[in-house]
C-alpha cells in the first residue's frame, strides 16, 4: 500500500508538471518514477543497480525527454505510457507492468532515432553544451585578444 501510494504522489505531480508545461520538473520528475518503479519491485539488484547508475539516468532522462520531445505528440505519448506503467503495477497484473514498461522502452528508442536522424540531437547538444557551462561545469570559451 505505501509503495501504491508513493507511485500515486508520483504521478499527480507527473501529471501537474505536464498539465503546467513545467520540462525541468517534468523530466525529475520521470527520474523519480522509474526509482520508485523499481523500488516498488523490491529487487535489491535492480534497485542497487539503479542506485549507482543515478546521475547517469538523471542527465539521460533530460537528454533523452529533449530529444524525444522533438518527435509530435511525444510529450502525450510518455504521459500516457507512464499512466499505463502505473496502472498495471496498481492492478497488480506483472504482465501488463511489463509490456507496459517494454513498450515506454520501445517508444523512446524509437523517438531516439527519429530525432537524431532529424538533426534535433545537434540542438540538444548545443542546449547541453549551454547548460553546463552555466552551472559552472565547464568554462565557458574564453575570446582571445
Amino acid at each position: 500500500p505505501e509503495d501504491l501510494a508513493l507511485l500515486d504522489r508520483i504521478m499527480a505531480r507527473m501529471e501537474e508538471a505536464h498539465r503546467t508545461g513545467d520540462f525541468d520538473d517534468e523530466a525529475e520528475i520521470d527520474v523519480e518514477f522509474h526509482h520508485a518503479v523499481c523500488e516498488c519491485a523490491h529487487n535489491i539488484i535492480l534497485l542497487h543497480t539503479l542506485r549507482s547508475c543515478y546521475r547517469l539516468l538523471s542527465e539521460g532522462v533530460f537528454q533523452n525527454r529533449l530529444l524525444v520531445f522533438g518527435v509530435p505528440g511525444a510529450r502525450e505519448a510518455l504521459l500516457e505510457q507512464h499512466r499505463a506503467i502505473h496502472t498495471a503495477i496498481k492492478a497488480g497484473d506483472p504482465i501488463a507492468a511489463r509490456k507496459a514498461a517494454m513498450d515506454h522502452i520501445t517508444y523512446v528508442e524509437r523517438s531516439m532515432a527519429e530525432a537524431e536522424r532529424s538533426g534535433d540531437w545537434q540542438r540538444v547538444s548545443r542546449l547541453r553544451l549551454r547548460q553546463r557551462s552555466d552551472a559552472g561545469d565547464i568554462e565557458p570559451t574564453r575570446k582571445r585578444s
